[in-house]
């Protein structure tokens, strides 16, 4: 409004002068100008005030309202750096990793003698063998023992040397205990497990910690007939042991007991059995090497340890009938994973017997397995080689 009144002010004062100067007497002067030229400087004069008022309405215009300037939401560019952005979050799954394995830990194989629920009559001793193998990182030595763990001991030790030799990670070992069923017929079960030499009890299973059994059922003993069969004499018999031995040829282990078939190998206790020297015997274990060249048979028994004044004996030879036949006996016995020839002797038929009596003293206080083993002499002939009462005897 101020801007309007003041241009309207200005116009009246451009009128008052263009009035004034039509009445005013003065001296003579140029022709005045025309109207035209009148009218032009007053438009121009006009002209200039609307342009100040124009350039001051721009500037100062008021407006109604504060309006804030709201942000807006604009794509920033960002600059490239070599650093690279932050994995984002995601769910990976755990790594499976295996555990570290334990110094003393053993896994069970196989039975190698009395499976689980055999037969076994009230009364009878018998050794027990399990195969296990050392899963663990430290090897086995003669400081290890097999213990009683818990159940029915059956009249077992609590605890007898595990090897006199060694038995590294990843290898086995046969482990066997005497044992005497009871009397009750009834079935037994007796757990057992590993010690090491620092007294530390372990087994078997992927902790280490499962014991290994021995599971007989006894049945009351059949009366026996009238034979001319003895005791076994001595304190390890091993006509009497045959069954708990290992036997095998050169490829292939064998049964206890008579097959059908004689051609890989027999390995048996009979009696009344007629040898080359034409004696009958009461009790023989006949030990047949396989049927081809240079064919064996051997069997490795349980654990014994070797006591002061023990002796090996026997009478060795072949059976009757035996022509041309002709083997080599031989005693062995083990050590850890090593044999050693105890005797040898080469038979050949010739109707006598070789009796053998061999002194043990260098073994006395260690723990072995004795073998006996018989071989062919190149082609076999009649080789039925046979053992009278062999027995560890004082």
């Amino acid at each position: 409004m101020k801007h309007l009144k003041r241009l309207s002010i200005i116009l009246l004062i451009v009128f008052a002068l263009s009035v004034s100067a039509c009445n005013l007497v003065s001296a003579p002067a140029p022709t005045p100008p025309g109207p035209d030229l009148a009218f032009t400087a007053v438009a121009q004069t006009v002209a200039v005030e609307l342009t100040k008022v124009a350039m001051v309405t721009q500037i100062v215009a008021p407006t109604s309202t504060s309006t804030a300037l709201v942000p807006t939401a604009t794509a920033t560019a960002v600059p490239p750096t070599d650093t690279p952005p932050p994995p984002t979050a995601t769910s990976v799954p755990p790594t499976a990793t295996e555990p570290p394995v334990p110094c003393d830990r053993a896994a069970y194989v196989e039975d190698r003698s009395y499976p689980d629920n055999t037969e076994v009559p009230a009364g009878t001793t018998f050794i027990k063998t399990w195969r296990l193998r050392n899963t663990g990182s430290c090897t086995w030595n003669s400081s290890y023992s097999l213990v009683f763990d818990s159940g029915d001991s059956m009249g077992a030790p609590a605890s007898l040397q595990l090897t006199t030799g060694t038995v590294p990670p990843g290898g086995t070992i046969d482990v066997s205990v005497t044992l005497r069923a009871p009397d009750a017929p009834k079935t037994y079960q007796g757990f057992w497990k590993l010690r090491n030499g620092a007294g530390v009890v372990f087994g078997v299973g992927s902790a280490g910690q499962s014991a290994f059994w021995v599971k007989i059922k006894v049945i009351s003993p059949v009366t026996p007939t009238a034979t001319n069969t003895p005791a076994p004499t001595g304190s390890f018999n091993l006509a009497f042991y045959g069954p708990s031995a290992i036997w095998s040829n050169a490829s292939n282990t064998l049964p206890w007991g008579d097959p059908d078939d004689d051609t890989p190998g027999v390995a048996t206790a009979v009696e009344n059995y007629t040898l080359e020297d034409k004696r009958t015997y009461s009790r023989v274990l006949v030990t047949f090497p396989q049927q081809i060249s240079d064919g064996m048979i051997q069997g490795i028994y349980p654990i014994y340890t070797v006591q002061s004044g023990d002796r090996f004996k026997a009478l060795i030879g072949l059976r009757q009938n035996c022509t041309d036949g002709k083997v080599r006996f031989q005693l062995k016995y083990r050590e850890g994973s090593t044999d050693y020839v105890i005797g040898e002797w080469l038979e050949a038929c010739e109707g006598l017997l070789t009796p053998v009596d061999l002194d043990l003293s260098p073994l006395v206080g260690k723990t072995v397995q004795f073998i006996l083993r018989v071989t062919t002499e190149g082609e076999f002939k009649n080789d039925f080689a046979a053992w009278v009462n062999p027995r560890i005897d004082k």
